[in-house]
Order: C-alpha cells, then sequence, then structure tokens
C-alpha cells in the first residue's frame, strides 16, 4: 500500500494513488475505471445497500487485501455463506466449541472451519474466549 495512504483513512474523504500512472491512464481511457479514488467508498456503499457488513481492509505481509462477508445466498457463494451461517448457529447454541469438534459436527476440514471462523470474526459476530488450548468460540454479546 502506497505510504500516502493510511487503512484507517479508507473510506473517509483520502483518495487512492495509482502505483502505475500509466497503466491506471491506459485502464481510464478504455473505461475499465470510472473515476480516480472512488473504489473504496462505493464498496463500502454497495455493501450497505445490499445490507451487507463493511468491508475488511487489511495489510498482509505488504499486500493489500480487502474482506467481504455476505449474507445473501447467490450463485457462487450459497455454499459457503450456508456453511458460515450454519456454523454460527452452531456456535450460538454449543457455545466454547473448538475447531476440531466443529470439523467433526460439519463432517469437513479444520482448514475450511477456519476459513468460517475467519469471516465471523471480521464481522464482529463471534469470538475466542480463553486459553489457545482449553478456550472455545463464543458468539459476540
Amino acid at each position: 500500500m502506497p505510504h500516502e495512504l493510511n487503512i484507517s483513512l479508507i473510506g473517509t474523504e483520502c483518495r487512492s494513488i495509482p502505483r502505475n500512472k500509466k497503466i491506471a491512464e491506459l485502464f481510464f481511457r478504455v473505461g475499465l475505471i470510472e473515476n480516480w479514488g472512488t473504489g473504496f467508498t462505493r464498496m463500502i456503499s454497495k455493501c450497505k445497500t445490499n445490507g451487507n457488513p463493511r468491508p475488511v481492509f487489511e495489510e498482509k505481509a505488504g499486500a493489500f487485501v480487502i474482506s467481504f462477508l455476505l449474507y445473501k445466498n447467490e450463485g457462487v457463494n450459497e455454499g459457503v455463506n450456508e456453511g458460515v451461517n450454519a456454523l454460527f448457529a452452531l456456535i450460538t447454541q454449543h457455545q466454547g466449541m473448538r475447531v476440531p469438534a466443529l470439523a467433526e459436527a460439519f463432517k469437513t476440514s479444520p482448514k475450511n472451519i477456519e476459513r468460517w471462523l475467519s469471516q465471523l470474526r471480521k464481522a464482529g459476530q463471534i469470538e475466542f474466549i480463553g486459553s489457545p488450548k482449553t478456550g472455545g468460540y463464543y458468539p459476540k454479546q
């Protein structure tokens, strides 16, 4: 991420800064982008309009990552969203469960459960309480 842009400013009046001005200008001229620096605010606005949570903006290992948690079950995401929603329901009913027990309950891999848990944590719906060896997942109050 350019040092001029701070993740905490995304969604305010800040504008993005193209890393490669020639490529950005080419995309603008052929109509692949509408305007400079409006993408973040449009993403946030569309999520709000669709009833979805605000996207999560992060910098991981020098890369800029945007994560979306969608509540609507449409198309390819239907299976993933159903899994995430079912996982949240299970955590709400059986608080304190850990990844191995959740994976067994869903007959899926622990890695898949961890992906779903990550989405729920980013959306602020669950939290891990306790030590890494004995704690478990709980719905956020």
